[in-house]
């Protein structure tokens, strides 16, 4: 009798372990999957603090002003510009997880640089003119420019890009106090992130295979067939 109740027990802890761990989000161990956890992040904040904006500006009847072509553009717009700056200060903040797990060596721009190739492309062409070239580039100095300093506070990043984004907004007031909610919604946003990359990553193991993506020259977009997600 005991052994069939101790056999039970066991079955019983074996479920309990598997659903705890079905409930884990999948660990992000490789280039490629760091390339599209960022590009997913960029584009839930690039379409959540430009589509909630233009909502409360429209007021109550914002589903049949969203149904305007005109304003169905703009809002497009919005989007893809916002996304290669909050991309920005996701490839910053991932630079900042490495340095803190003490793994400098992937944290340089040249090793990163292939992930933010792949994550500028991850959704596809995009559907206004941009230069993604010049955007990676950009990037990559801002990177490099990072390592010459500790690691920024994500507050300190926020307020910038939510300039940006205030900026291309469609609806936008010209009120201040407008610019700083903009601004601090892409902040939480980003903080918000922040959190996810933390408990995400596997700081050891995807340094590992940076390195060693790195060292095979690994360079850029070349091979990479991008997700057909639209932003």
């Amino acid at each position: 009798m005991l052994g069939h109740a101790a056999a039970a027990l066991e079955r019983i802890r074996n479920l309990v372990r598997r659903a705890a761990a079905a409930g884990r989000p999948v660990r992000c161990r490789t280039p490629e999957a760091l390339a599209a956890l960022l590009a997913r992040e960029a584009a839930f904040i690039a379409q959540k603090s430009t589509i909630e904006y233009c909502r409360a500006r429209a007021g109550c009847g914002w589903d049949k002003l969203f149904a305007e072509r005109e304003l169905a553009e703009a809002i497009r717009r919005s989007r893809w510009t916002a996304y290669p700056a909050v991309l920005g200060d996701l490839a910053e903040a991932t630079q900042i997880l490495l340095r803190r797990a003490g793994e400098e060596e992937a944290a340089r721009a040249v090793v990163l640089a292939p992930v933010i190739g792949r994550a500028l492309r991850y959704h596809g062409e995009p559907e206004i003119p941009l230069d993604l070239e010049g955007v990676e580039a950009a990037i990559v100095r801002r990177l490099e420019g990072a390592l010459a300093a500790p690691p920024r506070s994500m507050r300190e990043l926020g307020p910038p890009t939510g300039a940006i984004v205030y900026e291309v907004l469609p609806l936008r007031t010209n009120h201040r106090g407008d610019r700083e909610v903009v601004q601090n919604q892409v902040t939480f946003l980003l903080c918000g992130a922040y959190g996810r990359l933390e408990e995400r990553i596997a700081t050891a193991e995807l340094a590992r295979a940076l390195l060693a993506a790195a060292g095979e020259g690994a360079g850029g977009p070349a091979g990479f067939e991008p997700a057909t997600r639209p932003l």
